[in-house]
């Protein structure tokens, strides 16, 4: 899948060049390359937690996506996902996200 245009990736420096190719290949997150630590990570969770109990489900899966963009590798990321769509009620999608969890926990 390419991500940008060739026109496009021609006018990157070698550096952006590489951090998407270590994207592309899973080499690494973009949280490793934003430079955010597992600290602003739990932080973050932490934030989608107390919106989830607060019920503020959309604003809850807004944060937990964004996590999961940045940080694909985390399981409790996907979990929360799949609790918040139990609450949500819908059972589809939260089995879904618990599969991603309980698979990168093997």
């Amino acid at each position: 899948m390419q991500i940008i245009g060739e026109a496009k990736l021609k006018t990157l420096s070698p550096v952006a060049l590489r951090n998407l190719e270590m994207l592309q290949k899973g080499e690494a997150t973009l949280a490793e390359m934003k430079g955010i630590n597992d600290e602003e990570m739990r932080a973050g969770m932490q934030a989608g937690q107390r919106l989830m109990e607060a019920g503020e489900y959309e604003a809850a899966a807004e944060v937990f996506a964004g996590l999961a963009l940045y940080d694909p590798y985390r399981s409790d990321v996907w979990q929360a996902l799949g609790e918040l769509f139990q609450r949500l009620r819908q059972p589809s999608q939260a089995r879904l996200f618990e599969s991603l969890a309980r698979s990168m926990m093997n």
